[in-house]
């Protein structure tokens, strides 16, 4: 079979996509009769837009580290105004792409774009196009695409255009967010929709399978809609390591290859009541260790990567710890980011071993500094034990940014004061505080037990409506029910507001607040140092490992 896999608009210029690169690699091992291309309609589209204009190329200059210092900090943020400006040109695509699936108005400037797209995609007369889908600004930007394509297909007079129609198959992790149904009903001119883990499911299609025998297709049936049964859970030891080989790191605006991996899928906790980011996986599982920091070595020796960022969920202390004694057996000099669960386990001995490994930065789930908030969420965390961490990473010299939640279930002004109270005392072992307002998505235990929390439900969130229908995520609008039995906005918008108004902690980079996740990589890698002499006298590194 002819396929092509697609990256859609709109995600940031400095992502490579993992997912198309790890599906891409099982077809190449598993389907070696596939076609295979793979085409990354995003970073095109960015490059597109820059070369539109003098001022968007000097930035792509200055992003790639072609013109002036890239770690000058005013530079940056002059560069990152001209980002929000391209954003804005983003987010006009955005609005066409719903009026066209609402309305089936498109302008000109706008059909151009899609007619470039689709020569782009239709280049080698695919049988199968896959879309992937991560974000939520992909999602209309994919749908408009996938019409557009199709209508070049249809024409009552031309039976050989309808033959040689390509199947359209949308996945990705954002799938898992949405109501796969509504799509299919909405948008006949998407075949299926594919939910969960992808490798096993896009080689059937690629071996023409009958859809009812996929697992996690919806597709149309004979009876209607059909959801077939879940994807199985596959070893990924039966799943090869993603390959990068398709892609061209000088389109993406960093000055050197940051490379998104993964060590394992899903969450080991799995309790979290506010969590949706599971409905991606099908259950927890990690890589072998020796073969994981091999294929880094050989990203390192390929491509030049120096710099790796793990987009796991989390990966807790005693897996970082096997992953940092290879790569220093290994004497392989690199640097990378994790996600961290902030747990006993993350002892000073385990931390001083990391960065000595190359990690020069870990985001903290720490959601709340109030006690009983992060047990009503049960996160399983303690304010006491995530202070001493986020210090004992601090003087490891590794970054710390901490990632929390405005306006959880239950929460008061004495759970916000709390928070308030632990940042302070954090003080300069803060460098940056990523605050996200709570939201509240179907299916999750807070959803399920809403009523109980004093959370009203009022909608679901609409993405677009046409003449069949109308498609929601399962993100649910929601007012919160006061004391006294009152209904009242919910105290996410109070808590941003007090946020704002207070300036809690002068950090070591005033800047990191606009960085995304391959610069604050970058950023953290190129400034967070420290002579060796700072650690403990005693710090001997073979007794770690």
């Amino acid at each position: 079979m002819r396929a092509v896999l697609i990256f859609s608009p709109c995600a940031n210029p400095t992502y490579v996509p993992l997912g198309v690169a790890s599906l891409s690699a099982f077809i190449k091992a598993n389907k070696p009769d596939c076609q295979l291309s793979i085409v990354d309609l995003n970073i095109i589209t960015w490059n597109l837009l820059i070369d539109m204009e003098k001022e968007y190329q000097n930035c792509r200059n200055f992003l790639k580290g072609l013109n002036g210092d890239f770690f000058d900090e005013t530079q940056y943020q002059s560069n990152h105004t001209t980002w929000e400006k391209l954003i804005e040109i983003h987010n006009f695509y955005i609005l066409a792409a719903q009026i066209y699936l609402e309305k089936n108005i498109i302008n000109d400037d706008y059909k151009s774009l899609l007619d470039y797209y689709a020569e782009l995609i239709l280049a080698n007369n695919p049988e199968l196009i896959g879309f992937s889908v991560m974000y939520p600004r992909q999602i209309l930007t994919t749908l408009a695409l996938a019409k557009f394509i199709h209508s070049k297909f249809s024409g009552e007079n031309n039976p050989a255009k309808e033959k040689n129609k390509p199947i359209i198959i949308i996945g990705g992790a954002m799938m898992s967010t949405l109501y796969s149904e509504e799509i299919l009903q909405t948008c006949h001119f998407v075949n299926a929709v594919f939910e969960g883990e992808g490798e096993l499911g896009f080689s059937m299609i690629c071996e023409k399978q009958e859809f009812s025998k996929i697992p996690g297709l919806i597709h149309r049936g004979s009876t209607g809609i059909i959801r077939n049964k879940k994807t199985d859970t596959i070893s990924l030891s039966n799943i090869p390591l993603p390959d990068f080989s398709k892609f061209d790191f000088n389109l993406y605006l960093n000055p050197e290859p940051v490379i998104p991996i993964v060590f394992s899928r899903g969450c080991k906790w799995r309790k979290c009541r506010f969590c949706a980011h599971n409905f991606s996986y099908s259950g927890y599982r990690r890589r072998n260790t020796v073969s994981f920091v091999e294929n880094l070595i050989q990203l390192n020796k390929k491509i030049g990567a120096r710099h790796f960022y793990f987009a796991d969920q989390y990966i807790d202390a005693a897996d970082m710890k096997i992953i940092a004694e290879e790569i220093l057996r290994r004497d392989l000099k690199i640097y990378f980011q994790i996600m961290g669960r902030p747990m006993d386990d993350y002892t000073p001995e385990i931390l001083q071993l990391l960065y000595r490994a190359g990690c020069r930065w870990i985001s903290w789930g720490i959601e709340s500094g109030s006690q009983r908030i992060l047990d009503v969420c049960l996160k399983g965390t303690s304010v006491e034990t995530i202070k001493r961490i986020v210090i004992d990473s601090h003087q490891a010299g590794i970054s710390n940014l901490l990632m929390m939640i405005l306006g959880l279930p239950t929460a008061g002004e004495e759970d916000f004061k709390a928070t308030l109270e632990m940042l302070d005392d954090l003080g300069d072992a803060v460098d940056t505080v990523n605050f996200s307002s709570f939201q509240l998505f179907d299916k999750t235990a807070f959803a399920s037990q809403a009523k109980m929390l004093g959370l009203k439900i009022t909608g679901r969130e609409k993405i677009f409506s046409n003449e069949n229908g109308s498609v929601h995520t399962h993100r649910l609008f929601f007012k919160e029910l006061a004391s006294d039995g009152t209904i009242r906005p919910p105290r996410k918008t109070l808590e941003a507001t007090q946020w704002l108004q207070r300036k809690l902690w002068s950090g070591r980079y005033q800047n990191y607040h606009v960085l995304n996740c391959e610069h604050y990589l970058l950023y953290a890698a190129h400034q967070c140092n420290i002579p060796d002499k700072e650690f403990p006298d005693n710090f001997d590194i073979k007794e770690v490992i």
